[in-house]
């Protein structure tokens, strides 16, 4: 069978180096390109080695389907080999490499027909795929010359772009200098306003608790007086039809005004107001104001002043009646409720009442006590503690001002090396798109791309947005870098990675999104086209490299 086989590569050998002899050609086995044709060349004594150097055979067993070298580098042309590579030379259009299982499959996988042989009968239709490709070539060099003229101004705007960065990045260098320098000094004033606004304020403050406290004693003066009159009223009222009367008064020898032993009908009207009886508010209000300064004589709770020589002798009525009259404030505490038993018996009840200003007015008997409801306001500060306030507000406003400013130019400072930490390209052609977005629709979803920022999925029928990955790097190959965006960390799939998108970039007169695929499950693609892709020399080097054999 070897045999067999060796007769006809050798035959395949001898037309395909009486061919190439005829076309000009370097001799070389089948299946090597041009590029490798020095390295299959015989030595001196007739041997060749394998190109991984494992092994040295004769050279006539290069190409004699039968795998010699663990490489697979002494089968080019035949199918013996798994690892071996076949080179189409396609003349007239491009050559390709191709798996040398396929070589001598009875089907024609190079255009030229040489990975099989001649009984198989394959036409050669290089010459026609050339000059397709030819023409393709040629509108692609067109679109690659009109799109370098927008890429060029792309360029141009993004080198101003970058400079202009630069210079307003050393403006507000210089303004927040400016600004940390006012900072410090808006601060020294604030804190020596505040201190004398503390001061200020902790002084009204002690001064209000003073004003609190005694308000506080006035308040519970009243109260207090309730409490008194009442518990007398029950202690008065005797037969419990809610009445204090005039012979209910007279059997109380306190009320003896004249100290003749005897309370009479007169002086128990005088503290009833010149009433027959009193219910309990009347006598809270007219009734216990006289009362109570005797009761407290009796007590001992109240001493009217007296000559040093009757210093031990009991008081007489005339003394009582003085101290009524001339001691009306013998203490801050009984002030008001003495003072309402001062002045003789002929004096009317108007009279008394006129003399106390803090006790409620008479509402007569039977009559309840209207409620008033007051409503206690703020006490507001004095003129010289509002002024030190006002001074100490200005003072932080001034200095929250600064310091917003400076955190506004520290913000646009950190934007700006953001931007400049981003790779925009060999020329910064891709700067002009840093800000901008692009939308495509498919029947269910919109897309959105933009660059350097993020891309995202919306549903066309209404929801929420997702984003599918935020900008990360370049990750074209060698000259290629910049034909391809990675995005990443976007939402996370249910029960599953974070989405992520890859932008394949193509030159075109427009930017725009051309179509949107998932082929794996939470991985995007965006097929994008740009004038920033549109690089005409270099698609000229890749065009000239693509005709080394043709």
């Amino acid at each position: 069978m070897r045999e067999t086989n060796l007769e006809l590569i050798l035959l395949a050998i001898l037309t395909y180096t009486l061919n190439a002899v005829q076309c000009g050609e370097v001799p070389r086995p089948r299946g090597v390109s041009l590029a490798k044709a020095a390295l299959y060349q015989p030595q001196a004594d007739g041997k060749w080695s394998c190109l991984d150097g494992s092994k040295t055979i004769p050279f006539t067993q290069v190409n004699d389907d039968y795998c010699d070298c663990a490489d697979g580098s002494d089968e080019p042309g035949t199918s013996a080999c798994p690892l071996a590579q076949f080179h189409c030379t396609n003349k007239g259009h491009q050559p390709v490499e191709i798996p040398s299982s396929l070589v001598q499959d009875g089907i024609c996988d190079c255009c030229d027909g040489s990975d099989e042989l001649p009984a198989v009968g394959c036409a050669n239709t290089c010459i026609e795929l050339g000059a397709a490709a030819a023409i393709k070539r040629r509108n692609e060099a067109e679109l690659h010359k009109r799109g370098a003229e927008k890429r060029q101004e792309m360029i141009s705007r993004g080198k101003q772009m970058k400079a202009d960065r630069a210079a307003r990045r050393s403006e507000l260098n210089a303004r927040i200098k400016e600004q940390e320098s006012l900072k410090v000094e808006k601060e020294q004033l604030k804190q020596n306003a505040e201190a004398l606004e503390t001061e200020a304020v902790e002084a009204f403050k002690e001064q209000q608790r003073e004003l609190d406290a005694e308000t506080a004693q006035a308040e519970q003066e009243p109260q207090q007086m309730r409490v008194e009159a009442s518990l007398s009223f029950v202690r008065y009222d005797t037969n419990k039809d809610g009445f204090v009367e005039v012979t209910e008064l007279m059997v109380d020898m306190n009320l003896d005004r004249d100290r003749n032993g005897v309370v009479t009908v007169e002086e128990a009207r005088y503290f009833l107001d010149e009433r027959d009886r009193m219910d309990l508010d009347a006598f809270v209000t007219l009734a216990w104001p006289r009362i109570k300064p005797l009761k407290m004589l009796a007590d001992g709770l109240f001493q009217p002043p007296k000559a040093p020589a009757e210093e031990e002798e009991l008081p007489q009525a005339a003394d009582v009646e003085g101290a009524e009259l001339h001691n009306p404030e013998p203490s801050e505490e009984q002030a008001d409720m003495e003072t309402g038993a001062a002045g003789e018996e002929e004096d009317d009840g108007e009279d008394d009442e006129d003399q106390y200003d803090d006790e409620e007015p008479d509402v007569g008997v039977g009559e309840a006590t209207p409620e008033v409801e007051t409503t206690t306001a703020a006490p507001a500060y004095d003129p010289e503690t509002q002024r030190l306030i006002e001074q100490a507000n200005e003072a932080r406003n001034a200095y929250e001002e600064v310091a917003r400013q400076i955190r506004e130019i520290e913000h646009e400072v950190k934007e700006i090396d953001e931007q400049e930490g981003k790779d925009y390209g060999p020329h910064e052609e891709w700067a002009v798109m840093d800000g901008e977005c692009y939308t495509y629709e498919d029947r269910e979803y919109v897309y959105t791309l933009c660059p350097f920022d993020r891309v995202s999925q919306k549903p066309r029928n209404g929801g929420a947005e997702t984003t599918l990955g935020r900008w990360d790097q370049w990750i074209g190959e060698g000259a290629s870098k910049y034909s391809r965006q990675k995005y990443t960390q976007g939402a996370a799939c249910w029960n599953g990675p974070q989405r992520s998108a890859i932008i394949n970039i193509k030159c075109a007169m427009e930017p725009r999104i051309t179509a949107v695929s998932e082929p794996n499950r939470c991985e995007y693609y965006y097929e994008f086209e740009t004038p920033a892709a549109c690089d005409s020399d270099a698609y000229t080097a890749s065009a000239q490299s693509m005709h080394d054999e043709l």
